[in-house]
Formats: C-alpha cells, structure tokens, sequence
C-alpha cells in the first residue's frame, strides 16, 4: 500500500480497514500490509513478494493496481514477476478500474 507523504493517517487507516473488510468478506485471512513511503520505491513489493513465496499464498489484495506503479505497463510487469515468482498468486485489486 502507498502511503504518500499528503495522505493522511485517517486515509491510510481507510485504506487497510477496505483491505481488511475485503479479506474478511471474502473468506480470505489478511495476514500482512506492506507498506511504501518512498515514491516509485519498491522495496514493500520486493518484501510483498518474498512473503507470498514463504506462505505459499495464492491471493493478494491491493487498493488498486496503481498501488503497484502509476504506469499500466510497469503494472502488467510487476503482476506478471509476482505471479511467475510466487508459482501464480492472484492478485485482487479493490478498485477494479483503476
């Protein structure tokens, strides 16, 4: 999840309370929010990546895609090395239309 340095604590509070609800909702078990201070840093998806690979797990849920890059083919990039490095993991974007 970005946290850019405008948003305030009550947005990023939002944004993981929609995240939790989503996981909860949808049978998941949300175990871990990664989080990015920096802007175009990727040091939370690198870590994003290595837990995914730990747990095994098959879903991972983002705000939007655009929490991944502002650029769709950066985007499409990002998704396909997390899938090909996690075996496949799905990831579920909030907001869709991003």
């Amino acid at each position: 999840m970005r946290v850019p340095a405008n948003m305030s604590d009550e947005e990023a509070k939002q944004k993981q309370d929609d995240l939790s609800t989503y996981a909860e909702t949808n049978g998941f078990h949300l175990a871990t929010v990664f989080y990015e201070y920096v802007p175009g840093a990727q040091s939370a998806f690198t870590e994003l990546v290595a837990a995914v690979k730990r747990a095994e797990a098959k879903h991972v849920i983002v705000p939007s895609y655009r929490e991944l890059a502002l650029n769709r083919s950066l985007q499409d990039a990002m998704l396909t090395h997390l899938a090909y490095a996690t075996g496949g993991a799905e990831v579920i974007s909030l907001d869709d239309g991003s």
